[in-house]
């Protein structure tokens, strides 16, 4: 792939460990910023994937929970099969793990 150029203006203090941690892993400057970039923008996905993850799983946690309650008020809704549909219909709205 194609590399492009970018210019990144950083201070005096910074651009000694940048030249340190390269010379240190006997790389170019580029190619320490380069990975170091990769690295966080890897990183920053994966946090928001866990974070949308979460969402979902509390979300998933809310619908067992108002179910719990449903079928505390009325034991018969247990045995209902619209509680899968109802499950099923929070999925595909786009609710709990399942996605």
């Amino acid at each position: 792939m194609p590399k492009k150029k970018v210019a990144v203006a950083l201070s005096d203090w910074l651009l000694v460990e940048l030249d340190d941690a390269a010379a240190e892993a006997d790389l170019s400057r580029s190619a320490l910023v380069e990975e170091a970039v990769a690295e966080y923008v890897t990183r920053h996905r994966s946090h928001a994937e866990e974070r949308a993850y979460r969402e979902r799983a509390v979300a998933a946690l809310q619908d067992a929970k108002a179910f719990a309650a449903e079928c505390a008020a009325d034991p018969a809704c247990a045995d209902e099969p619209s509680t899968l549909e109802k499950l099923r219909a929070l999925r595909a709205d786009g609710r709990g793990i399942g996605k």
